[in-house]
């Protein structure tokens, strides 16, 4: 008995003594992500209806509206710049009111800064919110609205008119 005693105590010595010396083997990697500046859309209203800013207003009085937009937006640290744009499409139907009468202001964004009453376009895309070098918006997104105002001219006969505003956001 005494032997196979000792006999299992120096085979759980000869066990116990290399886990003791030994060393763990460890590998270190570093982990790199290069951030860049990104933009995206995360809601535009589907549609905007200008009415008139008098209601009952029958003396050629302007029409107005409001299109409300949520946007994410990161511009690059030093000399980043972003935008948000709009380009709009003539009026349909033909004899409709003149996208030179169409006009816009916006409101001011935390993350950017809004323009003033700027002439809508259908030749190219105009501001409607900028950005500066490292601009941010919250992780949820920025609202900002686009408010409308539309001329009315006695040329312009009756109907229902529709154009597009197509908005695209930026950054660099």
């Amino acid at each position: 008995m005494k032997r196979n005693l000792r006999l299992a105590m120096s085979i759980a010595a000869l066990a116990v003594v290399p886990a003791l010396f030994a060393q763990p083997d460890t590998k270190n990697t570093i982990l790199t992500v290069v951030i860049g500046p990104e933009a995206q859309f995360v809601s535009v209203d589907a549609g905007t209806t200008l009415t008139k800013v008098t209601p009952g207003d029958t003396k050629f009085g302007p029409f107005s509206g409001t299109t409300n937009f949520t946007y994410k937006i990161r511009t690059s640290q030093g000399s980043g710049t972003g935008a948000i744009t709009v380009q709009m499409t003539a009026f349909a139907p033909i004899n409709g009111p003149l996208i030179s009468d169409l006009s816009y202001t916006s409101t001011s964004p935390s993350s950017g800064t809004p323009v003033g009453s700027t002439a809508a376009s259908t030749a190219s895309a105009t501001n409607v919110v900028t950005f500066g070098a490292d601009a941010h918006s919250s992780d949820g997104g920025d609202s900002g609205t686009t408010i409308w105002t539309l001329v009315d001219r006695p040329t312009t006969k009756t109907t229902t008119y529709t154009t597009t505003a197509t908005y695209t956001v930026s950054a660099s």
